[in-house]
């Protein structure tokens, strides 16, 4: 039976009376398509389903568990730190449903991190490593220090677990344990940062025994030796993250650290052509560039996109490549750039980006109408200074079509004008129509 089928079985379940296997299983909410293929360790869903002991013991029989156990090493948190003491306690306290221990990398901290931490939660443990301008060595660190047989989750210390998210993280895993329990995968719960964008594909939790190992100094995620991303599933598990709010980025100098590392990756590593994505992105956190710096910068990504194509790469290089084209397309949005933008489309359809190429394209040819649009009004507007004597009606519906063009390309200022030059001809019914229209499918729009 494939793992495929295990799910189509775990969500066709009577959502009022799920198995235990099925209501864990239901937190899945995709996977890899290796993992889809992969067999379970039964012949039937009842048989997997039967067999299923979920991980949900309460907390004193989790910690006699995970002291005694030779089986497992449960499931410990890994939270890098460096003088984190406003906010540790409130992401340790968050993962007590979830983590039988906590392991905290700190690289010096001198304000009361430690102390914080010890007294928010039981079983932390800390090693002392020195930065070295490299968060994946400080996260690899963390394998030396645990057991086999279990899972590390790497969260940020500026991180809190959902409310409604605790207790889900040990089902989910309690479920992949038990139905794929040889696969070398990776899960991605969700990360909700403070301007309401979602990340999906974090990569955060992976099994303590596993040969992947975290790369790259900054942003850093697991590949195998070979530089091959691992297989992932992406589980309805949300951490709220607040480390990119303006006052902690310039309280912690995260700006000034990232573009340091980026350039040192950059520097070790020039034909890697995710970093010149990152230099840009990164780059742009907080603010918006003109439309000269964006056409500078969209002109950056395009050169660095040649290098894709000189030579094979690893997944771990070309990660970010249709990324790199989605920053490209919101570039040229900056400037103008319709043309690139139909250029791009294309490349983004390739790689399964429909959304965003649909979307991109969409705004730039309405750019394009738009533009069109006004040229329209002020055509029309030149040449209906030549009203005729005996051409009043003709001018009163230029004049209404005027207004619905001045409505269409966002003039809204010329509106008024206009639509009461039409009204005195005894034209304007186009324009009063569309703005009646839309005030009844918008109610309580006028009143505002």
């Amino acid at each position: 039976m494939k793992f495929s089928a295990v799910l189509d079985h775990a969500w066709a379940e009577d959502p009022g009376s799920p198995t235990a296997l099925g209501r864990d299983l239901r937190l899945v909410r995709a996977a890899a398509q290796e993992l889809l293929a992969l067999d379970v360790p039964a012949s039937s869903y009842a048989e997997l389903a039967a067999s299923y002991r979920p991980d949900r013991q309460d907390r004193s029989a989790r910690q006699d568990r995970s002291d005694r156990s030779p089986r497992s090493g449960g499931i410990t948190a890994v939270v890098l730190t460096h003088n984190e003491e406003q906010v540790i306690g409130a992401c340790l306290r968050a993962l007590t449903d979830d983590c039988d221990r906590v392991l905290l990398v700190d690289s010096g901290s001198d304000d009361s991190t430690l102390r914080t931490a010890k007294a928010a939660v039981a079983r932390v443990e800390h090693v002392t490593r020195a930065w070295t301008d490299d968060f994946a060595a400080q996260r690899n660190a963390a394998f030396e220090r645990v057991r086999p047989g279990g899972w590390l989750a790497h969260v940020d210390a500026d991180e809190t677990l959902s409310a409604e998210s605790r207790g889900r993280l040990r089902a989910v895993l309690s479920a992949l344990d038990h139905a794929l329990p040889g696969a070398d995968l990776v899960v991605s719960p969700r990360v909700l940062d403070t301007s309401r964008e979602c990340h999906t594909n974090t990569r955060r939790v992976l099994r303590s025994h596993t040969a992947l190992r975290f790369r790259g100094r900054v942003h850093e995620r697991p590949y195998d030796a070979h530089g091959a991303e691992p297989p992932c599933v992406e589980v309805d598990v949300t951490f709220h993250h607040t480390g990119y709010e303006p006052e902690v980025i310039a309280r912690k100098g995260k700006r000034e650290r990232y573009t340091r590392l980026i350039e040192r990756c950059l520097a070790e590593e020039p034909s890697n052509p995710k970093w010149h994505f990152y230099a840009v992105r990164d780059g742009m956190v907080g603010r918006k560039p003109g439309p000269d710096e964006a056409r500078s910068l969209y002109g950056r990504l395009e050169e660095a996109r040649a290098l894709y194509g000189a030579r094979p790469l690893s997944d771990y290089e070309k990660e970010r490549l249709a990324d790199s084209l989605v920053l490209q397309c919101e570039l040229a949005l900056g400037f103008g750039g319709g043309r690139e933008i139909q250029e791009l489309a294309p490349l983004l359809r390739d790689r399964g980006r429909l959304l965003e190429a649909s979307y991109y394209q969409a705004f730039a040819e309405f750019g394009a109408l738009l533009n069109r649009s006004s040229h329209l009004l002020d055509q029309l507007a030149e040449d209906t200074r030549h009203e005729l004597p005996g051409g009043r009606l003709l001018a009163g519906r230029s004049y209404d079509l005027q207004a619905l063009l001045a409505l269409t390309c966002g003039r809204y200022d010329d509106v008024p004008r206009l639509l009461e030059e039409a009204r005195s001809r005894q034209a304007g019914a186009l324009t009063t129509g569309a703005v009646e229209s839309l005030a009844a499918l918008l109610p309580g729009r006028r009143e505002r």
